[in-house]
């Protein structure tokens, strides 16, 4: 049997072949938005011109003189381009000096971007002619206030010196808050490292609390704590236009909402429920789980694939990219005793895998303390290797689910 899987995302876009044998039980869970075609130009405008709990983007434009466009960071495979050149579109249509727009990367904790990430994510023609800035979490945020629970909400000084705010991003599933999008790209995309810190602990505690892990509440709004923090802190921000899309394995926006960042990401719900859902998965031998999307960020494919395991079962991470995963400031490791102030609260342990196989050309082994459990990890170069390890354990047979992309990916209850 042979499989072609998303791979290289912001890098070529190259798939990936891969064989099982015959004599296996294999189960392909596709995203059901992979059956969907992707928007034009003029749909893109169209949503921006109806948005939700808001105006036309082209009345809110006129007569601005300082516009900042955030975007979310390279971690993410949101089909940015896209949306910033419609964006762009109406603002220039609408009187919008070029001069007076600028982007700001959201990075929240990430690590800082080249000029070549920001192009990947924006195209070369929009690099070269704005702007591009990235967020410091550490330096210029200014606090607005104080939240329910008491914590100063700190946010980026060029983002509050703006008189028009757009966001780009998207809705997917998300482990600590649900699903992504709406004001996650301000908190914590563009705030400060300590009130950052202080809304994630939000989520860190109920998952404790509850004896949960992050990848069993991916996709469920129940995880609601952090982010109706978010959506407090969001209001207290003042205006701001949301552009959120949906995307496929493919990485092509295939549906789009604009207008109020909290009304226009629950009236994407729905949508994303359907886009991004699978059936639930049991009872597997190996779970082969293809990461593209967020391909700096495999550890959520890890967490997904072990939830269908039977005991001492296999989850096979397909993850090629040249980036490694992501420089994390409040989750990462910075050395072998050195680590950010929240590291230790990422639950690791999952008795009922029994390796984790990563076909990873390129291991980026100063992450690996992301997906635990180091006894158990092998690194392949290549799939015939791994398919080796593979038939050695199961010469038998085996039942194999294999997803199109577990970053993007939730089961369906």
């Amino acid at each position: 049997m042979k499989f072609t899987l998303q791979q290289n995302a912001f890098q070529g876009g190259q798939p990936a072949q891969i064989t099982l044998p015959d004599r296996w039980d294999v189960q392909y869970f596709p995203l059901p938005g992979d059956y969907k075609p992707p928007l034009t130009r003029d749909q893109i405008k169209a949503r921006l011109e109806a948005p939700i709990g808001a105006p036309p983007l082209s009345q809110l434009a006129r007569g601005k003189k300082r516009v900042c466009i955030l975007f979310d960071d390279i971690t993410r495979g949101t089909p940015t381009q896209p949306m910033a050149e419609a964006v762009l579109e109406v603002l220039l249509d609408s009187g919008v000096n070029q001069k007076d727009i600028e982007f700001l990367c959201a990075l929240g904790t990430h690590g800082a971007h080249s000029r070549q990430e920001h192009e990947a994510k924006l195209g070369e023609e929009i690099v070269r002619r704005y702007p591009v800035y990235n967020h410091n979490c550490y330096e210029n945020n200014v606090c607005i206030g104080q939240t329910k629970r008491g914590f100063d909400v700190c946010i980026n000084q060029e983002f509050l010196n703006s008189d028009l705010r757009i966001g780009l991003g998207a809705i997917t599933p998300h482990t600590m808050n649900g699903y992504g999008g709406g004001g996650k790209i301000l908190f914590p995309g563009i705030a400060s490292i300590e009130t950052i810190a202080r809304n994630h602990t939000t989520a860190t505690e109920f998952l404790q609390n509850n004896h949960l892990n992050s990848s069993q509440m991916t996709g469920n709004l129940a995880m609601k704590g952090m982010r109706e923090e978010i959506e407090e802190m969001t209001r207290m921000a003042g205006p701001f236009f949301k552009v959120d899309c949906l995307y496929n394995s493919r990485l092509e926006l295939i549906d789009l909402y604009a207008g109020d960042p909290i009304m226009e990401y629950y009236a994407a719900i729905p949508a994303a429920q359907e886009a991004y859902g699978i059936a639930p998965i049991q009872d597997m031998d190996i779970v082969i789980v293809n990461v593209n999307a967020k391909a700096s960020e495999a550890t959520i494919a890890t967490g997904f694939g072990a939830m269908a395991l039977r005991p001492g079962g296999d989850v096979v991470v397909v993850d090629l990219t040249r980036r490694g995963q992501a420089t994390h400031y409040l989750f990462g490791s910075f050395g072998a005793s050195t680590h950010g102030r929240m590291m230790g609260a990422m639950p690791a342990v999952r008795p009922e895998v029994g390796r984790y196989l990563f076909w990873m050309p390129y291991p980026d082994l100063g992450a690996s303390h992301w997906f635990g459990e180091l006894d158990k990890q092998v690194y392949t170069n290549t799939w015939a290797e791994t398919l080796a390890l593979l038939e050695e354990k199961y010469s038998q047979g085996a039942k194999v689910a294999l997803i199109s992309d577990g970053t993007l990916a939730y089961y369906r209850t």
